[in-house]
């Protein structure tokens, strides 16, 4: 009986964080990123690099407040950090295969 509540629940969670959020990354690289987080806390990161033009799109999930395996799989570009914030602005900082870092803003639209 207790499984059913509990299914229940999970079916009906919708994520605090589900958004459309836009912002940068810089550092020893710098581009334009898109978030999107949907209602089961699946995100969604699309990374333009300004320097070179390259794009790409990749995924990971949410754990709380905290992005979570959010490591793309083709260049190594992760987002580490949370969505932890009084305002609809939220900082943290990236890494690019241990050999470039920075901090990226988000701001929720």
């Amino acid at each position: 009986m207790d499984n059913y509540w509990d299914r229940k629940a999970e079916e009906s969670y919708v994520s605090p964080y589900k958004g459309n959020y836009v912002g940068s990354y810089k550092g020893t690289s710098q581009g334009s990123l898109q978030v999107e987080i949907s209602a089961k806390d699946v995100v969604t990161i699309k990374r333009t690099a300004n320097q070179t033009g390259f794009t790409e799109e990749f995924f990971g999930s949410l754990n709380g407040a905290s992005f979570y395996g959010t490591k793309s799989q083709s260049s190594g570009f992760s987002l580490l950090g949370n969505l932890n914030s009084t305002t609809n602005s939220f900082t943290g900082n990236w890494v690019l295969n241990d050999a470039e870092y920075g901090t990226w803003t988000l701001t929720k639209q």
